[in-house]
């Protein structure tokens, strides 16, 4: 099926950057931070009505004030000071061996941030939004062209996030947002930019998508950016995690392609497995780096069979028929990906939105891919099943793609090298 029917809020639409390498942006331009001027309650002053003034910066769009952005600073380091508080109970709880980038511990202070009031995801979508009816209500209220304001605070760590707030009106969205990192236990306010957003659109699933403008020519991250408003099942997102991410859609034919254990996994590529695998099982990339002289390297077969094992019912005949095998030294030949397999590092996310318990002790799972540089968050969706085994670990059994995209689902895949003894 081919579907081209997203639902756009908004005059023009647009793309989306990672977030993760937007924010290593923001930490090549330093921005002193601010003293607090309001007052206000920290749940209320994050949805206030900026005071309008005189100073804007035309060239970019802006539309917000030099006091709106110092008032801007004095929230978002309210929202840290929250944000240590309750990293501070979690600790006294007796979480505190949790890795503050873990996801756990951002799931226990956006929770409790969300107790006070605050709108909060994290800015790799992983975490359902708390309080997200009001933004849901000001993208329908932007949608219609009326005019609204709104706020959120995207997670990176339990001690430091990106704070966005965004004005509406006539159908256009102007966005204010600044980082706040904490230094020696001090939080600090730093990188600080206003835009009005090139294109944008709230989608039926519930997906924020705008765009800031980027000049031609430039060499930096995209400046897309997707924000999920609308909470996925609690069920979906631990499935996301344990059994679709690990895989995702960068440099592995996986969720893109149609194949089940029973056809011998179709055309995938074992090596693009081994990877996946391998990473899997162990937390790092496999031990075999790729070097500019083109190293290849000979993995034990015993090493290569029993990573490939772990999460697939694979058939040693059928591995070696489609992998470049030694048998008088009993290993496969293995290359790592290099320059001439690489993929662009902007590819889509999955996430899984649906989840169905079969008879024979399988999940299927609906898989979507969230492009937002393409502007899309259902590129590619497919059927991926799995099958959970009596000692906790897994398998993967089938993928069918259900649904695509024109001229984007897969866009991003670039197939192995294939490699020759």
């Amino acid at each position: 099926m081919n579907r081209s029917g997203i639902f756009s809020s908004g005059r023009i639409y647009l793309k989306r950057a990672a977030l993760s390498f937007l924010t290593a942006a923001f930490l090549l331009s330093g921005c002193s931070s601010a003293e607090e001027t309001n007052t206000d309650s920290a749940a209320s002053s994050d949805t206030q009505n900026p005071q309008n003034g005189s100073e804007t910066a035309e060239s970019s769009g802006e539309t917000f004030t030099d006091s709106e952005k110092e008032a801007m600073y004095g929230r978002a380091l309210r929202i840290a000071s929250a944000c240590a508080e309750a990293s501070a109970e979690i600790s006294a709880d007796g979480n505190n061996s949790e890795d503050r980038y873990s996801l756990s511990a951002m799931q226990s202070v956006a929770a409790r941030l969300g107790e006070l009031g605050y709108s909060v995801s994290d800015t790799d979508n992983r975490i359902n939004m708390e309080n997200y009816g009001s933004v849901e209500s000001f993208c329908e209220k932007a949608a219609a062209g009326e005019t609204a304001e709104t706020s959120f605070t995207l997670l990176m760590s339990t001690d430091s996030f990106v704070y966005y707030e965004a004005k509406a009106d006539g159908g256009s969205l102007h966005m204010a947002r600044c980082t706040v990192y904490t230094v020696n236990g001090t939080p600090e306010a730093g990188y600080y930019e206003s835009f009005a957003a090139e294109d944008w659109k709230y989608t039926e699933k519930g997906y924020l998508l705008f765009d800031q403008y980027r000049m031609p020519g430039y060499d930096g991250p995209p400046g897309e950016i997707a924000v999920r408003v609308r909470p996925l099942d609690p069920a979906c997102l631990e499935y996301n995690e344990t059994y679709v991410r690990p895989v995702g859609y960068s440099l592995n034919a996986m969720l893109i392609s149609d194949w089940s254990e029973s056809d011998g996994y179709g055309q995938l590529n074992f090596y693009d497995l081994y990877d996946i695998m391998y990473r899997i099982e162990y937390g790092a990339d496999p031990p075999y780096p790729y070097k500019f002289t083109g190293i290849t390297y000979e993995i034990p077969a015993p090493e290569f069979e029993s990573v490939l094992g772990t999460h697939l019912a694979l058939d040693t005949g059928l591995l070696r028929s489609r992998t470049v095998y030694y048998a008088d030294r009993d290993t496969y030949l293995y290359a790592p990906r290099g320059l001439n397999d690489a993929e662009y590092p902007y590819g889509p996310v999955p996430e899984v939105t649906a989840c169905e318990s079969l008879p024979d002790g399988t999940l299927r799972l609906t898989v979507e891919a969230v492009y937002a540089v393409e502007l899309n968050d259902r590129a590619i969706v497919s059927e991926l099943t799995v099958r959970p085994l009596n000692n906790g670990g897994f398998q993967y059994v089938s993928n069918r793609v259900t649904e695509t995209y024109e001229g984007i689902s897969g866009k991003w895949y670039t197939p192995r090298v294939e490699l020759t003894g």
